[in-house]
């Protein structure tokens, strides 16, 4: 971790901006960017409030209770850095503390601050009393400001996120974690050995999740299928990535952070969106990713299988079956799983093709009809 200089200081609320940015909020529905420049605005501060108030799963309404019951206890004090609205110009001078003027970006501890301030703001509107000694706990807060270099302050800042979010207790989810290790890959160290020492993670799985991030980015950037390329997807491609037969059958590449065969990358796409069916949309076919992608590569290296889940109308369920047909269990299956597989071949061709096959295709029936001929042949004389 770099060192940077920490520094307490004593504030009140209102000097706390939120921070818009947060890594909780970005797979978020209508989340976006917002410039530094435009973090002190009312409704940049208050669209970064409402995502913390109405995000069930931050859960701001029992920190609140906490509160209420218990005064805020800082066990983990909330961390800030001083804010300027102008580039390249250095924000509050040590020891501008309590002038209300001087406002502080919150690092760490956003769900903390957006608890304190909404309790204030229903006390001050009579919405609920707060007892003395509660508010005496969240009138003026001591804090740790982060004071160094740009680069210095970036750097600690996402160490610290990564220690708390990704290696911590308190994790966030897989693809805010996996969104955060990219940004370290690529701003900053170039290399996973470095990002996972940082964290606190092996190589191997900062790897993993950082191919899964750039495996949905292009899906993301696929005009057929980019409406369709939802963060909630990220867990189906950090176990495909994880998967080696699935990750051979996409060519994902380890130099591009692509995968490389277009025909694998669309059907699998089409497995993660849904289907249109005789005017009926239905689920995607893959719907559990630890299930769904460990069967899948079963299916992925058996052509007919794969054929059968490529179709819009047969389910994962009846590429399983098929995939199951032509593994046999032991030698004695042998020739049970032989005939399993030119069963289900078999069954393949349209009707289209039946009626009107190529000469090829005659030269091959009639081989196969000639097997037949000899296996009932042989049948017949040994019930005889």
């Amino acid at each position: 971790m770099d060192i940077v200089q920490l520094e307490a200081l004593t504030l009140t609320p209102d000097q706390l901006l939120l921070d818009p940015n947060n890594y909780r909020f970005h797979d978020l529905p209508g989340y976006r960017a917002v410039t530094r420049a435009r973090f002190a605005e009312k409704g940049v501060q208050d669209r970064a409030l409402q995502f913390l108030q109405e995000t069930p799963a931050f859960d701001l309404g029992a920190l609140r209770e906490s509160i209420i019951s218990n005064g805020f206890v800082p066990f983990e004090q909330i961390v800030v850095e001083a804010f300027s609205d102008e580039p390249n110009q250095p924000a509050a001078e040590t020891g501008a503390g309590m002038d209300p003027k001087t406002k502080y970006v919150v690092v760490e501890g956003n769900r903390r601050a957006a608890a304190i301030k909404t309790l204030l703001r229903d006390h001050e509107g009579g919405a609920r009393d707060l007892k003395a000694d509660v508010l005496a706990t969240i009138q003026i807060l001591n804090v740790i400001e982060i004071k160094g270099s740009d680069t210095e302050r970036a750097r600690y800042q996402k160490t610290l996120m990564a220690i708390r979010h990704v290696a911590g207790i308190r994790e966030w989810g897989p693809y805010q974690q996996a969104r955060l290790v990219v940004e370290m890959f690529e701003n900053e160290e170039g290399a996973f050995g470095p990002v996972a020492q940082r964290i606190g993670i092996s190589s191997r799985e900062v790897a993993r999740r950082y191919r899964a991030s750039k495996a949905l980015e292009q899906m993301e950037g696929d005009e057929e299928f980019t409406e369709y390329a939802d963060p909630k997807l990220y867990s189906f491609f950090h176990e495909a990535v994880s998967q080696p037969k699935v990750r051979d059958w996409l060519k994902f590449s380890d130099t591009t952070f692509q995968a490389e065969d277009a025909e694998s990358r669309r059907i699998f796409y089409e497995l993660l969106s849904p289907r249109e069916i005789d005017g009926e949309t239905r689920p995607p076919k893959l719907q559990n990713a630890n299930r769904h992608i460990r069967l899948l590569k079963d299916i992925v290296d058996k052509p007919v299988p794969l054929k059968i889940l490529s179709d819009p109308e047969r389910s994962l369920e009846d590429a399983v079956r098929a995939a199951d047909a032509e593994t046999p269990q032991d030698e004695t299956g042998v020739l049970e799983h032989a005939l399993g597989v030119a069963l289900q071949a078999l069954r393949q061709p349209s009707i289209d093709a039946w009626l009107s096959p190529d000469d090829r295709a005659k030269e091959i029936w009639e081989d196969l009809v000639s097997v037949v001929d000899k296996v009932r042949s042989f049948m017949s004389e040994r019930d005889s």
